[in-house]
């Protein structure tokens, strides 16, 4: 989840129909760039290079959300269309274990569409595996010479990674293939790093 505020400028975001490497290219109403989402930035138009921040969200069961924010409310299916929304679209595509358009060809003990907490740092980029930190709790990493904790709560199902001085960087929680599409120089965690 990105903040619309871009310098002085509050952008809305809308979905272009387009991919770049397996992904949804977003563009601003309001100067009709693009931005990738894993990214982080615009690649075309007048905002080209500028940059999002980041803002903490969670990939997470609607069970474990109701049971951190009972308070929430659900918008109500009845739109008037006869649209079956309790019918999932990309059912058939989260179980596949292929990615869309993808050409990656995954590495010994690698899965495609993994589950992945993307980091970038400094110019470097590295991705734990989710199911690794689920199992773990807690994985200790050095990424361009900064020591990285990275803590999974399995009551909220969030990810949080901090460095030694205590400073908050929030990862991206993606498939395999799209962040290594999109960082080509990434590596992917291992047990026998920590």
């Amino acid at each position: 989840m990105y903040s619309r505020q871009v310098g002085e400028q509050e952008l809305t975001f809308g979905v272009s129909g387009m991919l770049y490497k397996a992904n949804v290219l977003m563009y601003d109403r309001q100067t009709e760039s693009l931005w990738s989402q894993v990214r982080r930035e615009a690649v075309t138009g007048p905002m080209t290079g500028a940059r999002l921040k980041v803002l903490p969200s969670t990939l997470t069961t609607w069970q474990k959300w109701l049971k951190k924010q009972p308070q929430t409310e659900v918008l109500s299916m009845d739109t008037g269309y006869s649209r079956n929304y309790s019918r999932d679209p990309y059912a058939d595509y989260y179980e596949s274990r292929k990615g869309f358009l993808s050409f990656f060809k995954p590495g010994p003990g690698e899965e495609e569409k993994a589950l992945v907490a993307g980091i970038t740092l400094d110019g470097s980029a590295r991705a734990y595996p989710l199911a690794l930190l689920r199992q773990k709790n807690v994985l200790t990493d050095n990424l361009s010479g900064t020591t990285l904790t990275l803590t999974y709560d399995p009551k909220s199902d969030q990810v949080s990674v901090r460095t030694a001085d205590d400073q908050e960087i929030v990862p991206l929680i993606l498939y395999w293939f799209v962040w290594k599409g999109m960082y080509p120089e990434s590596s992917l965690f291992r047990v026998d790093e920590e």
